[in-house]
């Protein structure tokens, strides 16, 4: 009788998480899936148990689930994320950036920080330590004109973004206002800009009232000066020499942060966040410099990372790393703050919050990565990557509703 007992409780912890035959068997029923390359990783949390899936090893092109990736090198260069450099002498504050991204941003706001810089008279900034350049690699250089794609700068204010607004008495506002802007009632794009020169041109004509636009402009040390003076209302001046002596003023709203890239997906805050993380180990803001912070906190030689925000090409990643990863975010942050950064439940609704991820998607590519508590109350992170198909999206996102559905009945 003992040995009955020992040998159910032996087989029941071992088939506790679902088995790499029995998502192999899933895939290949799913008729969704015959065109694709697919890839999947799941592991149980909590348990000391290997990885089950399917080629879960292979090296897949992430899109934005690179974002994970720079959450978890956040967390592990600290999770307190400087905002920037400081130094009071009576009415004039001395700063210097940080890469942070947050300032004047027309979608997220930081007023602790805003409202601590607004009352001083005069601004110092002062010459911040940058390596960066202002596109990562394999980024589509006709992309410019997209949110998703402003430019990388040493200091982001207004999200390096125009916000073009109809208003109810038909007038265009922009904000900010400091550029040149005309009204081109001929073009065929509600606004565009010249490709290197912060010349807009808008028809206010296809622009419905209501209507909010963003359109990204060039960065320059000069402009960042310029937009600081003209939002903070107060003189500015530029000092080459090093900020030294100084304090650090640290983000209070890092959830936000997290959830704008992982809920969002901003990219813009991604690549900043991997710019930031630089900053906190050498004192230079760059993305390259975070990026090698990042993979060297996953001890992973096969990940190849090209940016923080999954906007190149070039990226690779195994589902099992992914899978690693979010399962050290879950180390770092407990499962109910990762219920707050993490958007939820993908496109399955009318069920209670089950699985909370994070999507991937380039041009034939589609991924979903995250974490997932099955019927039986047992916890999980998985990863499912699906490349190189020609179906429509729809199909694929359809396919991985499945899958979720599946692993919350069957594990």
């Amino acid at each position: 009788m003992k040995k009955a007992i020992i040998l159910f409780l032996l087989c029941s912890n071992v088939y506790s998480q679902i088995s790499s035959k029995k998502i192999d068997r899933w895939i290949s029923k799913n008729e969704n899936l015959k065109s694709s390359v697919v890839s999947i990783a799941i592991k149980q949390l909590n348990k000391d148990k290997k990885i089950s899936g399917v080629r879960f090893n292979t090296s897949m092109t992430p899109a934005s689930n690179i974002k994970i990736l720079t959450v978890l090198g956040s967390l592990t260069s600290g999770d307190t994320i400087p905002s920037i450099k400081y130094k009071i002498s009576n009415d004039t504050l001395r700063i210097s950036s940080t890469g942070y991204p947050f300032i004047a941003h027309p979608k997220y706001d930081d007023e602790d920080l805003e409202s601590f810089i607004k009352p001083f008279n005069h601004i110092v900034y002062h010459k911040p330590n940058i390596d960066l350049t202002k596109y990562g690699p394999a980024w589509a250089w006709d992309d410019f004109k997209y949110y998703f794609q402003a430019e990388r700068s040493e200091m982001p204010i207004y999200g390096n973004v125009i916000q073009v607004v109809k208003e109810l008495n038909d007038s265009i506002k922009v904000t900010p206002d400091i550029f040149k802007v005309d009204m081109n009632f001929k073009q065929e794009e509600k606004v565009s800009r010249d490709h290197q020169e912060n010349n807009f041109f808008i028809n206010p004509s296809l622009i419905k009232v209501g209507d909010t636009i963003y359109y990204p402009f060039v960065t320059s040390r000069k402009n960042t000066m310029n937009l600081l003076e003209s939002f903070f209302k107060t003189s500015l001046s530029f000092e080459e020499d090093e900020l030294k002596n100084y304090k650090t003023w640290n983000s209070n709203i890092k959830d936000d942060i997290y959830s704008a890239i992982l809920k969002d997906s901003d990219n813009l805050i991604s690549e900043s966040l991997a710019a930031n993380i630089s900053l906190r180990s050498n004192d230079t803001i760059s993305v390259d410099k975070g990026l090698k912070i990042i993979l060297n906190s996953l001890d992973d030689n096969k990940i190849q990372l090209f940016d923080g925000s999954g906007l190149s090409r070039y990226n690779l990643i195994k589902p099992s790393s992914l899978v690693l990863a979010l399962e050290k975010i879950y180390q770092y942050l407990g499962l109910d703050r990762i219920k707050k950064i993490f958007p939820n439940n993908y496109i399955i609704t009318e069920t209670e919050d089950f699985v909370w991820g994070k999507t991937g998607t380039l041009k034939n590519n589609h991924n979903y990565s995250g974490y997932i508590i099955t019927d039986k109350g047992r916890q999980y992170v998985f990863s499912i990557m699906i490349n190189h198909f020609t179906d429509d999206i729809d199909i694929i996102k359809e396919a991985i509703s499945d899958f979720l559905k599946y692993i919350k009945s069957n594990a």
